[in-house]
C-alpha cells in the first residue's frame, strides 16, 4: 500500500529572500533619514539656545554697566554721549570674580556691512584686571540710535546728545530697529 507522504518545504526561495532584503533596506534608509532629521533639529535647537543665551547675557552685561555707573568721584570720570556712542566709568567684573573700576564705551558700529552694538571695556588703572576688549552686544539690526532721558515726567524728555560732564541722565535708551531698551543709570529708587 502506497503511503501519501506530503513534503513540507523548509526555508525561503531566492525571490522571497531578495524581497525581504529590499524591504529591510527601505526600513533602514527611512530610519537613517529620520535620525538625520532629528540630529539636524537638535543642532538647530542648540544653536537657537546658544544665541538666546548670548542675547540674554549681553542684555544683562549692558544693564549692569549702566547700573554700576560712577562719575565725578575720581580722576577723569565723565559721562557723555551722542546718537552713536556713550562713554562713562563703571564697575566691571574681573575674571577673578571681584569688581574694579573700568572705562566703558558703548557704540554703534558697522563691520563688514553688519550693524553692531559694541561695548569697549578698559581698566581704569594701568594694572587693572578688567579684560580689555570689544564685546558684541547686538548684531544684525537695520538701524540704531542712543537717547538720554533727563526728565521722566509727562512721557519723558529725551535728548539726542549728552555733553561731557559729571552729571548723568536718568537712563539711556538703546533703540534698535524700533525697539527701545531703557538702561537705568545707577541705583535710583
Amino acid at each position: 500500500m502506497p503511503t501519501n507522504v506530503t513534503g513540507t518545504r523548509r526555508g525561503f526561495t531566492l525571490v522571497e529572500l531578495m524581497v525581504s532584503l529590499v524591504v529591510c533596506g527601505f526600513v533602514l534608509l527611512g530610519a537613517r533619514m529620520m535620525f538625520d532629521g532629528l540630529a539636524g533639529a537638535a543642532h538647530r535647537t542648540m544653536l537657537a539656545a546658544r544665541e538666546a543665551d548670548r542675547v540674554a547675557n549681553a542684555d544683562h552685561l549692558t544693564r549692569m554697566l549702566f547700573a554700576r555707573l560712577e562719575i565725578g568721584l575720581v580722576g577723569d570720570t565723565t559721562f557723555g554721549g551722542d546718537p552713536r556712542s556713550v562713554h562713562f566709568s563703571t564697575w566691571c567684573q574681573t575674571p577673578f570674580g571681584w569688581l574694579e573700576r573700568c572705562h566703558a564705551l558703548i557704540a554703534l558700529e558697522v563691520y563688514r556691512d553688519t550693524n553692531l552694538l559694541v561695548a569697549h571695556l578698559a581698566p581704569s588703572e594701568p594694572r587693572g584686571n578688567v579684560g580689555v576688549g570689544r564685546l558684541i552686544l547686538a548684531r544684525g539690526f537695520r538701524s540704531g540710535a542712543l537717547r538720554y532721558l533727563n526728565d521722566p515726567r509727562a512721557g519723558g524728555r529725551w535728548f539726542v546728545t549728552w555733553g561731557d560732564g559729571i552729571v548723568a541722565p536718568l537712563a539711556v535708551g538703546v533703540m534698535l530697529d524700533g525697539d527701545t531698551a531703557i538702561m537705568r543709570i545707577g541705583e535710583r529708587g
